[in-house]
């Protein structure tokens, strides 16, 4: 009985120890195929991971070698564009120096012109005084008898003919009382100026002139007070030059601040001195003025006095010094 319940017990005991193994077993291993299942969940996550990384890495392999096709393109271009603009650039050279040969010839040709030009109006300038002499050489003829009966009632208030700085018999000079913006300048005539100048003066090397006035600014030259209760006759020689301008010429006889414009002309006349005579009547105080008006915008054409002179009496038939 008691070996019996001995053995009973030890198989008991056996048994205990032989099933609680065996579940003890199953339970790791229930745990190492979680395990197991895990690793392969994160296996394939990497793997889709990586599928998508390398596909994005060929589509930048396949974006980077259509950029540099791009770049080549471009590059071609470019240095197409280069060809082309260096050929264009070249031509220009080449029309740009043939223009300018053509404008090197105009200008000689038009330097030529004017020179032959400048070369006909002197020579018309001389056949016009050559003329204008034989006039007044066939006028003195004609009028001997009365100019010398004329020259013997006459007496020389004034005789400017400029030849110098200051002159003895002259007694006109520039306005010094404000009345005026700008000076008449003496100056020597010369043929290099023909065009803006007097190829000549009236009479003698030198005139008086005035230019590159603003608009409406005048020059005025003025004589002295003259002797009262006489009558005058004045003499001069004007010319306008040619130019854009629009020039006045005013002969002003001026009493006791009593303004009176005796004779006016403008425009643009020509090369040649024109002459005017002028009688002016007795009164007090009396100045003459000869005032110069630019009516224009520009600065360009002069106008000239010379051989400006002045008598008592009446004028004759001719006013010589």
């Amino acid at each position: 009985m008691r070996v019996a319940i001995i053995f009973s017990f030890f198989v008991f005991f056996v048994n205990g120890n032989v099933f609680g193994s065996n579940t003890q077993n199953s339970l790791n291993i229930d745990k190492k195929e979680t395990e197991i299942e895990d690793i392969r969940l994160e296996v394939n996550v990497m793997k889709g991971n990586y599928h998508d990384l390398l596909k994005r890495v060929i589509d930048n392999e396949n974006t980077i070698e259509l950029l540099e096709n791009d770049k080549q393109y471009l590059t071609n271009e470019v240095e197409n564009l280069k060809r082309q603009l260096s050929c264009e650039i070249e031509e220009l050279h080449v029309i740009t120096g043939e223009h300018q040969q053509d404008l090197n010839e105009t200008n000689f040709d038009l330097d030529h012109s004017g020179h032959s030009f400048n070369k006909t109006v002197q020579e018309l300038g001389y056949k016009v005084d050559v003329l204008e002499t034989k006039l007044l050489c066939l006028e003195r003829k004609n009028s001997e008898e009365s100019l010398e009966e004329w020259n013997n009632k006459t007496e020389v208030v004034s005789v400017c003919t400029f030849e110098t700085i200051e002159e003895e018999n002259c007694v006109f000079y520039n306005d010094e009382t404000g009345l005026d913006k700008r000076n008449w300048i003496r100056h020597l005539s010369s043929t290099k100026t023909c065009v803006t100048d007097p190829c000549r003066s009236m009479a003698g090397n030198y005139y008086m002139y005035t230019d590159n006035l603003n608009y409406l600014d005048n020059a005025l030259l003025v004589s002295k007070i003259l002797q009262q209760g006489v009558k005058l006759c004045l003499s001069f020689n004007y010319n306008f030059m040619y130019g854009p301008s629009s020039w006045i010429l005013e002969v002003i006889a001026s009493s006791s601040g009593n303004n009176r414009t005796i004779f006016t002309t403008s425009g643009i006349h020509s090369y040649q001195w024109f002459y005017k005579k002028l009688y002016i009547q007795p009164e007090c105080n009396l100045q003459i003025m000869f005032n110069g008006i630019d009516t224009a915008n520009y600065n360009y054409g002069k106008i000239s006095l010379d051989n400006i002179m002045l008598f008592t009496g009446e004028c004759g038939p001719q006013t010589f010094p």
